[in-house]
């Protein structure tokens, strides 16, 4: 059985939070819940994560932060950051935020449809990658399979050539 997807929502609000699973919630899908970037990036320690949405404006690490910090390791290089912010509407702060790795940048409140459609397009990529690894390991054991066959064969082959040539 696949696995979920997982979606990682971070805000330092319990509100948000609570809103933004209710937004989110579906049995085909775990949501990780993070209430600072440092519990984000535990949680991304132990969980493949197929997006993660991302308040701006938290303490002690802000999102942009947490989003510089994601962009280091392979593991969590690739993960989509969606932001999310009741901040004013700042050009340098979208700037920065595409920067720092995000691939969205939403003002609150969020519009529910737009949030979910692009999760939505997020999940069905992080499936599709799934699906592609799966597929690509299912051909790397095709091709030690067919490797050994050939290893067998050849032996065969050595030994039959050896007997032919043998009277007797």
């Amino acid at each position: 059985m696949a696995p979920r997807p997982k979606i990682l929502l971070v805000d330092d609000q319990d509100p948000n939070l609570i809103a933004l699973e209710a937004l989110l919630r579906r049995d085909d899908t775990e949501l990780l819940r993070a209430r600072s970037g440092a519990e984000a990036l535990e949680l991304l320690l132990a969980h493949d994560v197929a997006v993660a949405i991302v308040d701006v404006q938290m303490p002690d690490m802000d999102g942009f932060e947490l989003a510089e910090l994601m962009r280091g390791p392979a593991r969590t290089r690739e993960v989509p950051i969606m932001f999310v912010t009741a901040g004013l509407h700042d050009q340098a702060r979208i700037f920065r935020g595409y920067e720092s790795g995000a691939v969205d940048f939403l003002y609150k409140p969020i519009d529910a449809r737009v949030l979910r459609g692009k999760v939505d397009v997020f999940l069905q990529l992080w499936r599709q990658r799934q699906q592609l690894s799966d597929q690509v390991e299912e051909l790397r054991r095709a091709e030690e399979r067919l490797r050994g066959a050939d290893r067998r064969k050849g032996e065969f082959l050595g030994v039959l050539s050896h007997e032919l040539r043998n009277p007797l």
